[in-house]
């Protein structure tokens, strides 16, 4: 499955879920795939301790065949990162002159994905081409949202984005709470009523906020190797069954 993970606001979790997902999926015995689509190469970081020959930039732009060049393993068993950097502010603007430039991600990925259990594409915080790319190569499009004021502000651009790109009316996304904070009721409160139009297409798993999150992010590793008894440890488990278990055609 390729596993999307956009969402156009900032600073709500996209890039810690991106990280935990993939290192829960190569802890339960799953050949994973994380693709860094973000210039700030944030999940690279949290990987590789050295710029790589070559990056996500290459991947896209290159012919298909050449895929496999670009992936580099991180060390932990089962997963493997195709990196990004500061380069790959280039790498869109060059796909703007491009034929058929919201395809080439998907054609790559298609040429290795039988390697993979789960392929797992980490956005920038913006709609644009790499974003657009992404979008166009998913099987599950996970937004990572976070309680508060303007919490769903750009849902409606991303999805609406999404079905021109797919040409598709059921877009197959889910919604993923995170950190949330049980002390602020009200705020939940609110927060519940602005998802109501999208209750469906939310996941039972919620990821609460916590120390040990904040903390295995600084220290740029994923939750499992930071603090794998934590509760941030358990509520990524949780996500992984969770999405394992959805029936979404690919």
């Amino acid at each position: 499955m390729i596993i999307t993970i956009s969402n156009t606001k900032g600073g709500v979790g996209k890039t810690t879920t991106a990280v935990n997902l993939a290192a829960v999926f190569a802890e339960k015995n799953r050949r994973t795939l994380l693709v860094d689509l973000d210039p700030q190469a944030h999940a690279t970081r949290c990987f590789l301790d050295e710029q790589q020959e070559r990056s996500v930039g290459d991947l896209i732009m290159d012919k298909p065949s050449q895929a496999a060049r670009s992936v580099y393993a991180t060390g932990i068993p089962k997963l493997d990162i195709v990196p990004a950097n500061a380069d790959l502010t280039r790498t869109a603007e060059l796909l703007s002159s491009r034929i058929r430039r919201e395809e080439r991600l998907w054609r790559a990925l298609e040429t290795i994905r039988d390697t993979y259990n789960e392929i797992i594409l980490d956005c920038p915080p913006s709609l644009g081409i790499l974003t657009y790319n992404a979008i166009a190569a998913a099987d599950l499009i996970l937004i990572p949202v976070q309680p508060g004021v303007g919490a769903v502000n750009g849902l409606g651009a991303l999805l609406e984005a999404a079905g021109e790109l797919r040409d598709e009316e059921n877009i197959p996304y889910r919604i993923l709470i995170t950190m949330f904070d049980v002390r602020t009721s009200r705020t939940n409160a609110i927060f519940e009523e602005f998802l109501e139009e999208h209750r469906r297409r939310l996941l039972k798993t919620i990821i609460y906020k916590s120390e040990s999150l904040n903390q295995a992010n600084l220290a740029g590793k994923p939750i499992t190797l930071f603090a794998p008894s934590s509760r941030g440890a358990f509520d990524y488990a949780e996500l992984s069954e969770e999405i394992s278990r959805l029936r979404i055609p690919h």
